[in-house]
């Protein structure tokens, strides 16, 4: 006798080859690659559900100082500061679509 989540993967992987029957094939080879994708287990692409993910520091990013050799940025935390403010003038980008 099954169990109930015996019973629930069954179903579900049920769904999962009848909602494959209908992609069609020019998309099959799409549909491979990511499911390939997702059965690699997760140690092998570098995380397991019990270890913490090492949070990254800012300073170490490729962004941090991509300003310094500007010769028209001046102050960098100036200028970080009127991009931010432009982008929050902008509103709601939806509105300006024709």
């Amino acid at each position: 006798m099954k169990t109930a989540r015996a019973k629930a993967e069954t179903k579900m992987l049920n769904d999962i080859v009848e909602t494959l029957k209908r992609v069609p094939k020019s998309r099959l080879e799409a549909v491979r690659v990511i499911v390939q994708a997702l059965a690699v287990p997760e140690d092998a692409v570098g995380y397991t559900k019990t270890r913490a993910h090492k949070k990254v520091s800012l300073v170490d990013s490729p962004f941090c100082g991509m300003w310094k050799d500007r010769k028209d940025i001046t102050d960098g935390q100036t200028f970080a500061r009127q991009l931010r403010e432009m982008v929050e003038k902008r509103g709601d980008r939806r509105k300006n679509i024709r």
